[in-house]
Formats: C-alpha cells, sequence, structure tokens
C-alpha cells in the first residue's frame, strides 16, 4: 500500500464499527507512536494479538494488543518499507520495500529469515497465499512474482501489466490471486494454473488497492481520483462504480462478514477520511475523518463490542 500516515500510527479498536453512523457511543481509539516515518501498511496476526506496521523510517514495528505496548523493532531493509503481512499461521512476517526486496521474518523471534531479490522495482505490495505456503509480491517493475515460504526462492514470475502492480490480494478460499496495476486493470489470476481469468478495466485509471470479501464473491478495487469498484466475481460483472472519495482511495477492506466494506483516502500531506459501505447497496454508511490510509478488520477485537 502506498505510503501514508506521518510519525503517529493511528491504530482503531473499530468500536464505531458498531454504530454504523459513527463513533457515538464507542471507544476512544487508542493511538501508538513510535515510527519516525510515514505508516505505509498495517496488518494484524489472526488472534488479533499483535499488530504489525510498517513504515518509511525503514522499519517494521510490532505492537501488543490491547494495551498498544511495543514489543519489537524489525531493521533490515535500506529503503522505506512499503507494504506487511503475516502469514496464516502466524508464525511468518513479510515486508516489501523501496529497495526493490521483500523480506521473510520469523514473528516470534523478531528476526529476519530470508530476503527475496528479483524485482527490479520498488515492492509495493506482499500476501501470503491461505496455506502460507506461498508470497506474492507486487512491484513497480510491473510483475507479479511467487515465492515459496519454506525455501524463500522464486518459483514464478507472473507478467500481464503494462505498468506498476501497486496491489496484490489472494481470495480467502486461495483460488484466485488479483492484482492492481496503474495500467488500470485488475487483473484475476486462477492459482491452479496461474492462468490469466480476467482483465478488468478501469476508465478512471490507476487502481491502488484491492480486497476480496470474505467469501470470494466480490472483488473491490480503490482507484485514482477517488472512485471505487465492486465486481461479482463468479460471472465478472461490474456490480457498482462509487465515487467514494475526494482523493484516491489508497486501502479497501472487508468486514468479516462482508456485509461491510471500509475505504480510505487522503493526499500526502491532508488529513483523508475512512468510509463505510453497505456491499449489498453501495451506499455509505459511515464516516471517519483521520490521516489513516491503511484499512484492516480484526474480528478478535469486534467480538469486544
Amino acid at each position: 500500500m502506498p505510503l501514508g500516515v506521518r510519525r503517529t500510527l493511528v491504530f482503531l479498536l473499530f468500536a464505531f464499527l458498531a454504530v454504523p453512523n459513527g463513533m457515538a457511543g464507542g471507544e476512544s481509539p487508542t493511538t501508538l507512536r513510535g515510527h519516525s516515518g510515514w505508516i505505509s501498511s498495517l496488518t494484524f496476526t489472526s488472534d488479533g494479538k499483535l499488530l504489525a506496521s510498517a513504515s518509511a523510517d525503514k522499519t517494521v514495528k510490532l505492537w501488543r494488543i490491547p494495551d498498544g505496548r511495543e514489543v519489537a523493532t524489525l531493521l533490515g531493509h535500506e529503503d522505506y518499507v512499503s507494504s506487511v503481512a503475516i502469514s496464516p499461521d502466524g508464525k511468518v512476517l513479510a515486508t516489501g520495500s523501496f529497495d526493490k526486496s521483500a523480506k521473510l521474518w520469523d514473528l516470534a523471534a523478531a528476526r529476519e529469515i530470508a530476503t527475496l531479490r528479483g524485482h527490479t522495482g520498488v515492492v509495493s505490495s506482499v500476501a501470503f497465499s491461505p496455506d502460507g505456503k506461498t508470497l506474492a509480491t507486487g512491484s513497480l517493475d510491473g510483475t507479479v512474482k511467487l515465492w515459496g515460504i519454506s525455501s524463500g526462492r522464486e518459483k514464478r514470475s507472473l507478467q500481464g501489466h503494462k505498468t506498476s502492480v501497486n496491489a496484490v490480494v489472494f481470495s480467502a478460499d486461495g483460488k484466485f490471486l488479483a492484482s492492481g496495476g496503474s495500467d488500470g486493470f485488475v487483473k484475476i489470476w486462477e492459482t491452479t494454473t496461474w492462468a490469466d481469468k480476467a482483465s478488468l478495466h478501469v476508465a478512471s485509471g490507476e487502481i491502488r488497492s484491492v480486497a476480496f470479501s470474505p467469501d470470494g464473491k466480490t472483488l473491490a478495487a480503490g482507484i485514482r481520483y477517488g472512485m471505487m469498484n465492486l465486481w461479482d466475481v463468479p460471472t465478472l460483472k461490474l456490480r457498482a462504480t462509487i465515487k467514494a472519495h475526494k482523493s484516491d482511495v489508497w486501502s479497501v477492506a472487508f468486514f468479516p462478514d462482508g456485509k461491510l466494506l471500509a475505504s480510505g483516502d487522503g493526499d500526502w500531506d491532508q488529513p483523508g477520511e475512512v468510509k463505510l459501505w453497505s456491499v449489498a447497496k453501495g451506499r455509505e454508511q459511515g464516516l471517519l475523518k483521520t490521516r489513516v490510509k491503511s484499512c484492516v478488520w480484526q474480528s478478535h477485537l469486534m467480538e469486544r463490542f
């Protein structure tokens, strides 16, 4: 995901999501301080007990939830860390960087275990397959690469985008990988053959972010100029085109039950907005003004409300 928040990571406990029209009646957000640069990406472990944040300060920080204590800082990248992901079993953390590399880290030991080199451009996005055996990396060199987690070796390079790949994501069942590019295309790849199943063109331009719904039936894309598209995956038909924000939609994320979708926007030096959308109706359900450009949902936190 693109670089976003400066100096402070605003970590939301998402109490406001229990009140669709705002934060009224919810708990105050917890603010985690420690990074000295933009926050580009964040992700939880599946049990909700740890949060990882990637930053332009070249580090990844690990935070204990819910008290927000910093437990480790991962050093090793030579430039901005652009993306972070955690394997489904919570044992491995992956990072992508402006230094054109991706890294694998032992999460429990907070140590580097492999450096993945092969891209000739910034590694903009990283994503684990649901079985945890494969890492997908998207790059500004226009390719998507697939890496074996156990071997740390490149397994395949997917070519098809004409320019930068800005986002990659697997469907929850592992059948598909979606990639979004600056060429205005979202590509859906079948993971059994790695064939290009579909190329979905977006007239409004560059794709900033992509996400599958938990059931894999809906694909969302955050687009330049504040646009957001929703497609029906089985039929590949466009379900909705939404003018979601005033500026680029840097992040999209589905609620665990698939009924709500969050989208985040923002200019480099201006506060952005996180909006909540009804997936079925394509209508706005809530608004939060903030500086967050990376949206993540954590079902364990939601159970508190």
